[in-house]
């Protein structure tokens, strides 16, 4: 998972906690269905983004878990 203290997570970090390849964890960061920003050359997440999508929370348009 991620270290201590780490907000932002790297597309490597998401990869581990969620077990999808690269090109997948890029396809939802480029389709803006995960909230990224850029800083640099690196797509990020902040953390608390990141588990609130996982938990699927005000994704309407996503048709992955639905409740």
């Amino acid at each position: 998972m991620s270290e201590p203290n780490k907000v932002l997570l790297t597309v490597e970090d998401v990869r581990k906690i969620t077990g999808l390849g690269r090109d997948r964890v890029y396809e939802f960061m480029h389709s803006r269905e995960l909230p990224t920003m850029k800083v640099g050359r690196k797509l990020m997440v902040h953390e608390d983004h990141f588990y609130k999508w996982l938990k699927n929370e005000g994704n309407k348009n996503s048709y992955y878990m639905k409740k």
